[in-house]
């Protein structure tokens, strides 16, 4: 077998583990109220996700005999199977 030259590795080298950085963001929120992390996280986001205050979705079924879609309803299409 031939030996992989490591010199044509062209990706980037990690800078910080997954561990790391969430321990460094846990000790940067640590004394912070909830809205001055989020108005924070606003900044370096564009959108952000809180996970405690979903919004709804509204779903518009529509009958096609054996299985019931879901279109057109402002998220991703998907259906179900009538039993």
């Amino acid at each position: 077998m031939t030996d992989i030259d490591e010199s044509l590795d062209i990706r980037p080298e990690e800078k910080k583990t997954y561990q790391e950085e969430r321990a460094e963001i846990k000790e940067e929120q640590r004394n912070k109220k909830y809205d001055e992390i989020r108005e924070a996280m606003r900044s370096r986001n564009q959108f952000i996700l809180e996970m405690d205050n979903l919004p709804s979705q509204v779903h518009r079924w529509i009958d096609r005999g054996a299985k019931m879609t879901c279109e057109n309803a402002g998220h991703p299409y998907h259906e179900a199977f009538k039993r």
